[in-house]
């Protein structure tokens, strides 16, 4: 349940910070789309608190969604790779 509280304050700084005009060098959309994978992230985030199986494969999903628009738009950060050390720790307790 930490894990999870941990993981939806960093997603709702990331939504603030999206906007501030850090992201805008990448295109006028990729702050839009950046805050959209961070609000269904947090419908997987609610669901996996409910203990639902197949919200880990979305975490999952999205987690690598992030990854794959970030090295599409030349965003890409070694940290979000962090995100899936998360993902990989809810698909063992999933199991």
């Amino acid at each position: 349940m930490i894990l999870i509280g941990c993981l939806f304050a960093l997603g709702l700084f990331d939504i603030a910070y999206a906007f501030t005009g850090a992201y805008a060098r990448f295109g006028i959309l990729y702050p839009s789309a950046h805050a959209l994978l961070n609000i269904i992230l947090f419908l997987a985030l609610s669901f996996i608190w409910s203990k639902e199986r197949w919200s880990v494969w979305l975490f999952l999903g999205i987690v690598l969604s992030h990854i794959g628009l970030d090295f599409f738009v030349g965003a890409f950060e070694y940290t979000k790779l962090l995100l899936l050390i998360p993902a990989f720790y809810f698909i063992q307790k999933v199991k």
